[in-house]
């Protein structure tokens, strides 16, 4: 019965049964076995990263101050544009934690449909 009911939480507690959940929860779904939980978070915009290119087109980054904790975030600004955000800024956000770097990805819509789109708002403009 153990064997059953693993599966089950898990699912729960990586949002795959209900959407997405924090990144408290995506943490412990991590520590569980989960590989990438989609979540939501909100905070204060901490530190801006700057931007780079990649394969998949250019990328900015910045680091989100949730409650007691600090989460890097990367978005892909090829998809959403540019985000003018500035430190202590208030932001909302939905991405893919990924457990293997703790960072917040896909916080926009994927073209190719393949993903749940993330979005991220700030400055009363909701960016996909």
């Amino acid at each position: 019965m153990k064997r059953r009911l693993f599966p089950l939480l898990l699912a729960a507690l990586t949002g795959c049964a209900g959407g997405p959940v924090t990144v408290e929860q995506a943490m412990a779904g991590c520590a569980r076995g989960a590989s990438a939980v989609e979540v939501v978070a909100n905070g204060t915009v901490a530190r801006l990263l700057g931007t780079y290119s990649s394969r998949t087109g250019t990328h900015e980054g910045f680091v989100l101050r949730s409650k007691a904790m600090s989460i890097r975030i990367e978005n892909n600004t090829t998809i959403t544009g540019p985000i003018p955000l500035s430190q202590g800024e208030a932001v909302t956000l939905q991405g893919q934690y990924e457990c293997n770097d703790g960072v917040i990805h896909w916080t926009h819509h994927d073209p190719r449909l393949r993903h749940i789109g993330g979005y991220i708002q700030a400055g009363g403009k909701i960016y996909r």
